[in-house]
C-alpha cells in the first residue's frame, strides 16, 4: 500500500532516498601516472605516484557515488523498534565490461546491509569508530581521506544511550620492509584471523559542541605468503601475531551561527586499515619473515563549515597521515589540503567546485603530489 512516507508492506513500512551525483575531474600528477585509471576517480592518500617521471594531466567524468537506499520500519508489537537498511552505490572501479569506450557500464557495489533491534545491531555499516558530525563536506569520495575513518564491515553492536561498541571483522594489512611503494602503496590483506576486533565509542555534548572519544583493540594475524609489488622478498609467514590497539577523538565545535569546526583524530599501533583508506599497513614484515611489528600511526584532519546564506556554503580543511615504518620505499606520509565553494539553489540540488591538493612521502624521503579540480552537480531525493 502505498504511503505519503513510503510503502506499507506488512507490518513494516519501507522508504527509499539516495542522491544522483555526476563529478567532472581534472587531474595533475607531478611523477607520472596513477597505475591504474579508476584512481583519477577520488582520492587515495597512498596512491599518489612517486618516481622520476614527467607530470601527467588528465580529465575523466562519472556518475559512480549516485547511490540509493531502502529503509525499513517494522512494528513488531512489543514497542521495540526493528530497522533495517540496505544501501547501494556504482564504485569506486570500473566494470571489466561495456566500459568508457561504449556503455559506461558499473558495477553495484554494496555499502550497507543492516538492522537494529533495539540495542543491539547487525550487518555491514561504518566501523562503530566513525562520528558523523565530525566529517567535513567535501565533493571528494571519501571527505578529507586522510585521518576519515573508511571502513564499512560486518559487525555486531551493541548501543546505550552515548556508548556503543562492537565486535568487527578482522583483517589484518602487511606489508614487507623491502617493498617499493613508489607507485602506489599496495599490501597484503589477510581475513583468517579468529578474533574480532574491538571498537567502543563514547558520544556527549558539551554546550551545542559535540564530541566523541573512541578505543580500538585488536589481534593481529599474519598466516601464508606475503607478497607485495616491487618487493624483494616474498617471506611466507605461519600464524604470526601482535597486538594492535589504538585512541581516537573526534568532534564538531560552532565557531558562531554559520561557522564549525570539524575534526577527528586516531593514534596507535596496528590500526593503520582505519583511517586513511588503509594508508598504512597494520603490520611490517621482516624480508627474511622472522618477524612482524605493528606498525605505530598518527592520523588527523580538521576543517572549517562555513555558510554564507541558506543557498551558499564553503569548507576548507586539512588531513594527514603519518607512520613509523622501517623499509626505506615504504609510505611514510601523507596530507592534503582541500578547499571548495558549494550552492543549494533548492535543498534538493546542489552544485559546486573544489580544489584538492595532496602529497606523499616514502621512509627515504622521495616523494610525488597531485593536484585535483572537481566540479560536481548533486540531486538528493526521498529522505
Amino acid at each position: 500500500m502505498a504511503q505519503e512516507n513510503g510503502f506499507k508492506m506488512g507490518n513494516t513500512t519501507i522508504t527509499m532516498d539516495g542522491f544522483i551525483k555526476l563529478d567532472t575531474i581534472a587531474v595533475r600528477t607531478s611523477d607520472g601516472n596513477f597505475p591504474a585509471e579508476e584512481l583519477r576517480d577520488f582520492y587515495v592518500p597512498s596512491a599518489t605516484p612517486i618516481g622520476d617521471r614527467d607530470s601527467e594531466e588528465s580529465l575523466t567524468m562519472h556518475a559512480k557515488e549516485s547511490r540509493f537506499s531502502f529503509r525499513t520500519d517494522t512494528d513488531v508489537g512489543t514497542g521495540t523498534p526493528l530497522k533495517g537498511l540496505i544501501e547501494m552505490d556504482f564504485g569506486p572501479g570500473r566494470a571489466v565490461l561495456n566500459g568508457t569506450s561504449t556503455t559506461n557500464n558499473q558495477g553495484v557495489n554494496m555499502r550497507h546491509a543492516y538492522f537494529q533491534y533495539g540495542s543491539w545491531g547487525f550487518g555491514q555499516t561504518w566501523s562503530t569508530g566513525l562520528f558523523g558530525p565530525a566529517i567535513l563536506e567535501s565533493l571528494n569520495f571519501f571527505a578529507l581521506s586522510e585521518g576519515m575513518f573508511t571502513p564499512r564491515q560486518p559487525q555486531i553492536r551493541y548501543t546505550s544511550g552515548p556508548f556503543a561498541i562492537s565486535l568487527e571483522r578482522p583483517t589484518t594489512t602487511a606489508q614487507v620492509s623491502g617493498s617499493d611503494t613508489s607507485l602506489a602503496s599496495l599490501k597484503s590483506e589477510y581475513t583468517n584471523g579468529v578474533v574480532p576486533d574491538l571498537v567502543a565509542r563514547y558520544s556527549f555534548n558539551a554546550g551545542k559542541a559535540q564530541f566523541a572519544v573512541t578505543g580500538i583493540l585488536r589481534r593481529l594475524e599474519v598466516d601464508g605468503r606475503v607478497a607485495n609489488f616491487g618487493a624483494t622478498a616474498t617471506p611466507t609467514l605461519s600464524g604470526e601475531t601482535a597486538t594492535g590497539y589504538g585512541i581516537g577523538v573526534a568532534g564538531n565545535v560552532p565557531l558562531g551561527d554559520a561557522t564549525s569546526l570539524k575534526f577527528m583524530a586516531l593514534a596507535g599501533s596496528g590500526v593503520g586499515r582505519y583511517t586513511g583508506l588503509a594508508f598504512a599497513p597494520d603490520v611490517e614484515v621482516a624480508d627474511d619473515g622472522s618477524k612482524i611489528d605493528a606498525v605505530k600511526h598518527v592520523s588527523l584532519n580538521a576543517g572549517i563549515a562555513h555558510r554564507f546564506s541558506p543557498q551558499w556554503r564553503t569548507n576548507f580543511g586539512f588531513g594527514m597521515e603519518n607512520a613509523d615504518l622501517d623499509g626505506e620505499r615504504l609510505s611514510e606520509k601523507s596530507w592534503s589540503a582541500l578547499v571548495n565553494l558549494l550552492y543549494s539553489p533548492t535543498k534538493a540540488v546542489t552544485v559546486g567546485a573544489e580544489v584538492k591538493h595532496g602529497a606523499r612521502e616514502l621512509v627515504d624521503g622521495a616523494g610525488g603530489n597531485q593536484t585535483r579540480l572537481q566540479f560536481s552537480a548533486r540531486y538528493d531525493f526521498g529522505g
